[in-house]
């Protein structure tokens, strides 16, 4: 049964939130801001329901035909008791643009007409050109008396609100919806939290905020507004230095500002970048300074990070950038780290898109196991090791129950704050007896419980346990010590399979043809390396394989939708090596009257369905034959829609690469006027008897794909 909340829910989740508010970050509060609260608390309880029902709406300017509440009687009272009490009043000259963004096309129609002006934009023109002719040619006065102002009112408060909510969750373009969401049972929480504040004093947490709101505003400022905001900001003096959060703000908002100004002031960007601190920055920086040719300088800078690096990121950059601007090297490292790699492993071109499942599919054939697992694995890892550190220390936890991402790893400090912790954390996993006996322990203790970090599921457990027998312990705790002292470089870029062969362990970034290697890639590949991995990088390549396994689908079905009509009858044919292995065919229970036109075609009828089994008493057959296999059909979209919805049904998912005989047919096999099944087997000399039969057509379909792969074979020999 759904949860039902209370009529006035939300005048609950203000006092909660105010509450929280008062007891954490009660010394970021001016004594203007807490005589607004206890004078909030004054009101008449129908006088505060109809202010915080304003405080919620998405924007500060509300229009009076929206405010439809049931449960608040005197709507009119209400609205003259907060206007009395200056929490609304009417829209100010100096919210007029920002007002009129929240207006529809229409209404900005309305006020251009009423103001009597020529050369209007064309009726159907889109808003954002009403909207910008509205704000170049009509002012203030022009609409203080028209309709649409009048049906508007302003939060006056809001600004305060905003504020409030910033200092409890650390963000904007949020509200007190994540309250009603979490007592729907739509949203999980943390039961255990640090009360605490994000900020150490008032000054650092309106800089905070201020920064935070000029970043949003960033979404649609025009060039010379952005120009006029950089020049200001950079001829800003603090008397107080900058602490993580408003340090990471300022980072955030000059960063932006220098990416939208690069193409018009470089200079004027590259001044916003020396005054960022993150490692984008300093790349994005020297970048622009060689391009404006101050190559001298930005040697020189090379140097620095050359000399005392402090980000495997950026060292590697620095590495890269006076190889290839100061040494004239024609190629970056990570083009001739990829061209050095081995010998490339040929796949069937169904694993397009998909490579990574074709290169398990070659070593399954090959004898080796190999997993799909990137960053899952190591962010899961690093989570499960070090949860009591990240989620329940004092000084990680969560400060209010919707945070999810532990702070320190954010600002990645985590082994700077609890190096103590962690060292003594990786020295128990040193002594324990058996590293996966101490690892299943804490995956007995959190599994399923929330973070932010990766998803549990029953194969990545699997992933987690092979590693633990396979790995190198000393390799393992070499890693983890790494990320936690660089999360943010060492968080992902992970490769993407992890292999177990003759019962050594190995890692595996897989490139198809026409894939670059990132640096981040790089960064997390070396880190590996160094702490005792076995790792490379497996290029590949589209090419016929004759020992590929295939299964030939074909389904018989109650019309041509997947989403409302159901298989009657499914047929597999196997292929290995080259050679039809196993066939397997079985009339199935569509629950529903096959229509007569459907029986005409395929000679299937109600009687003949009646006492077949049900979809899900099959399906484990079926993805027994599938496995390991390449899927094919006549139609392949078809057959492969059907099974999808058959096993969705079931709560699975059905996905596997695939191939169309019709496709294959047509580039292998062409100059057929018809590459329907029954004209191409009657051309190609395929016994087909019982066309619409599924055993019938999927053996008729398998024979194709035979004729297919021979061409495929004498040309792969051709070459």
């Amino acid at each position: 049964m759904q949860k039902q909340l209370p009529e006035k829910y939300y005048l609950d989740h203000y006092h909660e939130f105010v509450e929280c508010i008062t007891l954490s970050n009660g010394h970021l509060l001016s004594a203007q801001d807490k005589l607004t609260l206890a004078r909030i608390e004054e009101l008449a309880e129908y006088e505060r329901c109809l202010l915080v029902r304003l405080l919620n709406r998405k924007s500060n300017f509300v229009a009076f035909d929206s405010l439809n509440y049931a449960e608040i009687d005197n709507l009119e009272q209400a609205l003259k008791g907060l206007r009395d009490a200056q929490f609304i009043g009417d829209v100010a000259a100096h919210d007029y643009q920002a007002w009129l963004s929240v207006l529809t096309k229409s209404q900005l129609q309305d006020i251009c007409l009423s103001a009597e002006l020529a050369n209007y934009p064309i009726r159907s023109a889109k808003k954002a050109v009403w909207l910008d002719f509205t704000r170049q040619h009509i002012t203030f006065t022009h609409i203080e008396q028209s309709m649409v102002y009048k049906g508007y009112l302003s939060v006056k408060i809001a600004p305060l609100f905003d504020y409030l909510l910033f200092l409890f969750f650390n963000r904007l373009e949020t509200n007190l919806t994540q309250f009603s969401m979490r007592d729907l049972g739509v949203m999980k929480t943390h039961s255990e939290v640090n009360p605490a504040s994000y900020f150490s004093d008032y000054q650092q947490a309106q800089c905070a905020f201020e920064y935070a709101r000029l970043y949003q505003s960033l979404g649609d400022i025009t060039l010379d507004s952005a120009k006029a905001l950089s020049c200001s900001l950079l001829h800003r003096n603090f008397d107080f230095e900058l602490q993580e959060q408003a340090s990471y703000r300022q980072d955030k908002l000059f960063y932006k500002l220098a990416c939208l100004l690069e193409q018009h002031d470089q200079q004027l960007s590259v001044s916003l970048l020396a005054r960022c601190t993150t490692s984008k920055a300093q790349e994005k920086r020297i970048r622009l300074m060689f391009s404006l040719g101050a190559h001298a300088q930005c040697r020189e800078q090379l140097e620095a990070i050359l000399a005392e690096p402090n980000d495997e990121s950026l060292l590697l950059f620095a590495k890269d950038f006076m190889l290839r601007k100061f040494q004239q090297k024609r190629t970056s490292i990570l083009t001739d780290l990829l061209r050095e790699s081995p010998d490339s492993i040929a796949l069937e071109e169904a694993y397009k898109g998909n490579t990574e499942q074709g290169v398990i599919a070659y070593y399954a054939r090959h004898g080796a196991q190999s997993w799909h697992c990137e960053n899952q694995l190591w962010l899961a890892l690093f989570s499960i090791v070090f949860w009591q550190e990240l989620y329940e220390h004092e000084l990680s936890m969560a400060v209010n129950e919707f945070e999810r991402y532990p702070q320190l790893l954010k600002f990645n400090r985590f082994y700077h704050v609890l190096s103590h912790e962690i060292e003594h954390k990786l020295e128990q996993i040193n002594q324990a007896p058996c590293f996966k006996s101490w690892l299943l322990k804490q995956i007995t203790r959190y599994f399923h419980q929330q973070n932010a970090l990766f998803v549990w599921h029953d194969d990545l457990i699997e992933q987690l346990f092979v590693l633990a027998e396979a790995a190198p312990l000393d390799a393992i705790t070499s890693l983890l010590r790494a990320m936690s002292q660089d999360f943010k470089n060492l968080k992902d870029g992970y490769p993407d399979l992890m292999v177990l062969e003759s019962n050594t362990l190995r890692f595996e970034e897989i490139k198809a043809p026409g894939d670059s290697l990132r640096r981040n890639q790089l960064v997390s590949i070396n880190r590996l390396t160094d702490s005792g991995f076995d790792v490379k990088i497996q290029r590949t390549h589209w090419q016929f394989d004759p020992n590929q396994t295939y299964v030939v689908v074909d389904i018989e079905t109650t019309g041509g939708k997947s989403q409302f009509d159901r298989i009657t009858e499914i047929a597999l044919v196997r292929i290995e090596r080259g050679e039809i292995v196993a066939t397997w065919q079985s009339l199935v229970n569509p629950k529903r009257s096959i229509p007569k036109y459907i029986t005409q075609l395929t000679g299937i009828d109600n009687n003949m369905v009646a006492d077949a089994p049900e979809f899900s008493e099959i399906a484990d057959q079926v993805t027994a034959m599938c496995e390991k296999a390449i899927f094919v059909a006549h139609n392949v979209n078809f057959d492969m829609g059907f099974l999808k919805q058959e096993f969705q049904r079931l709560g699975a998912v059905f996905s596997k690469p695939k191939l169309c005989t019709v496709q294959l047919a047509r580039k292998y096999l062409p100059g057929h006027s018809s590459y329907s099944l029954g004209k191409l087997c009657d051309a190609l000399g395929i016994e087909l008897k019982q066309h619409h039969r599924a055993l019938e057509d999927a053996t008729a379909a398998a024979n194709i794909l035979l004729l297919i792969n021979k061409v495929r074979q004498q040309e792969k020999a051709q070459r």
